[in-house]
């Protein structure tokens, strides 16, 4: 067959006639869904793609002229229905393995599972079948991270609910069903009045924080510190700062805790040349490895206010016992 159209590259050529369907794995799930050890949840991410693709609305277009008349669901009931065998077989894995990817999914927030005794048409009961919720909200945090050095990858925030099993009837049909679980999302949206999006108006904004940020830790005298050898240090925690109060959300999190922008904000521009002094120290002084240099600078800045009388007493206290 000869192509109408080519590339120029015989593969991409070749690659073009092929019809790809089924589960979709953004990149950003291989930094936004990590384990204990800081690698990528692999059987997790997976696991997603497949409960995401049963849940993308399958389309319905009209016979005749092509246009598009509507959407419909994948699946029959009012949720996904799943056990741990056909995760077994479906990706070649043992219970335990299945079980700890799904727990790992709700621990994270983006799937709540529920369990339903349930009633055939005949009357058979059926327990503990297993529904699994998708979280829209949370989907969309983990794959359009706004703010990824600021998201604590390894303890991400859980939305994961107590469910109690309710019994209902189906007949192989849609199900009329009502849990204990209470839809409860929080929608963590930036403000669409703001300018975060409009590139002249964000780095007119950095520039009069940068300013702000520079007369508050009398930079100027500050880079001059023991002959200026701090400089990169301190115009790194200068870019920090400014990206960090310069761009309005909702929350920040330090240390794994969230805060709210506002209060992150007001206490960074409180900081002062004595504050980034002590965090350059605490940065010298620090000899163990710092697997994330931005988060570790966000704590130290941020707790900076209350944790710089302590150092330097417990360091007076050092000296006057001769490091004993």
């Amino acid at each position: 067959m000869k192509l109408a159209y080519s590339t120029g590259n015989a593969i991409v050529d070749e690659v073009s006639e092929m019809n790809f369907s089924g589960n979709v794995v953004p990149l950003t799930w291989f930094k936004t869904m990590l384990g204990e050890s800081g690698k990528p949840m692999l059987l997790a991410i997976d696991l997603l793609a497949d409960i995401v693709y049963w849940y993308r609305p399958k389309e319905i277009r009209d016979e005749g002229t092509g246009d598009l008349i509507g959407f419909q669901k994948r699946f029959k009931a009012d949720l996904l229905q799943r056990s741990y065998r056909q995760i077994e077989q479906r990706f070649g894995v043992t219970k335990k393995q299945a079980r700890t990817a799904l727990d790992y999914l709700c621990k994270i927030g983006v799937i709540r599972k529920h369990l339903r005794n349930e009633l055939t048409s005949d009357g058979t009961p059926l327990h503990n079948n297993m529904y699994l919720e998708l979280v829209p909200e949370k989907l969309k945090e983990l794959t359009y991270p706004q703010f990824d050095d600021d998201v604590p990858l390894r303890e991400p925030p859980s939305a994961n609910e107590d469910t109690r099993v309710v019994t209902c009837k189906t007949d192989g049909g849609a199900l009329n069903v009502t849990t204990s679980t209470e839809t409860t999302t929080e929608i963590n949206n930036i403000n669409n009045n703001n300018h975060i999006n409009t590139e002249p108006d964000v780095m007119e904004t950095m520039r009069a924080y940068e300013k702000i940020i520079k007369k508050n830790i009398e930079y100027e005298i500050l880079v001059q510190y023991n002959n200026g050898i701090y400089r990169k240090n301190i115009d790194e925690i200068v870019i920090l700062m400014v990206e960090t109060v310069s761009i309005p959300r909702k929350y920040i999190y330090i240390g794994g805790t969230r805060f709210p922008y506002e209060i992150v904000k007001s206490q960074f521009l409180k900081l002062n040349y004595e504050h980034i002094l002590y965090v350059i120290t605490c940065m010298k002084d620090n000899t163990t490895k710092v697997k994330n240099i931005r988060s570790y600078l966000l704590t130290t800045l941020y707790n900076a206010p209350n944790t710089i009388d302590s150092y330097y007493q417990a360091e007076v206290n050092h000296d006057l016992h001769g490091g004993l």
